[in-house]
């Protein structure tokens, strides 16, 4: 996701296999959460580089793409909670994220005229199914909240309103029905899927 000639490289390989395509996701990610005297250079630029970057190049490959054919377009970016919500020791991921944020915000007035639609889906504290929790990013997320490891996926469920685990099945279904014609007037919007945590209320 970081590097052009690689992002190029995957969207070539779709349109010599399926022709084109419609529908782009932007999900790839990672993390870093550390207090901002112990962040180095090398990370803050991973995490913007990572996310900001790589929604970016992801963005103009599609939009080249669909503006070439006349066809519109759906692009969705999976951001995060901590994009509208201030994350202490996690600067590097929060400010990226909402880099990302931003930047899907000002693509779905740039891309709104050629009928290519983006919008972004906010999870929170997505664990069961996603690479980003190793074990060593779970001891370090649980220190920042003041919980044991194994007592981190309650901690994320138990400061929603709803008290639910939050499931990638649960963003991909957001991210479908933001690709479907249930939603052909929705543009430039965040949907949080988080089981409602205030800090993450899009105001």
């Amino acid at each position: 996701m970081r590097i052009p000639e690689s992002v190029a490289a995957a969207f070539d390989q779709v349109r010599a296999r399926f022709g084109g395509f419609d529908i782009v996701v932007s999900n790839a990610g990672s993390h870093f959460g550390a207090a901002i005297e112990d962040t180095s250079v090398e990370q803050w630029r991973l995490m913007l580089d990572t996310h900001a970057g790589g929604s970016f190049l992801v963005s103009q490959q599609a939009f080249r793409e669909w503006k070439r054919r006349g066809t519109g377009g759906q692009l969705v970016f999976v951001t995060s909670k901590s994009a509208v919500a201030a994350t202490p020791k996690a600067t590097a991921y929060s400010a990226a994220k909402a880099a990302q944020l931003h930047l899907g915000r000002c693509l779905a007035e740039e891309g709104g005229p050629f009928g290519i639609r983006v919008n972004m889906v906010l999870p929170d504290g997505v664990i069961r199914g996603t690479g980003i929790f190793t074990p060593e990013q779970r001891i370090n997320a649980a220190k920042r909240h003041g919980v044991a490891p194994e007592q981190l996926e309650d901690f994320y469920r138990q400061r929603n309103a709803l008290k639910v685990s939050i499931t990638p099945e649960e963003v991909a279904k957001a991210v479908l029905f933001l690709c479907c014609d249930d939603s052909a007037v929705i543009n430039g919007a965040a949907l949080t899927v988080d089981g409602g945590v205030v800090g993450g209320y899009v105001r």
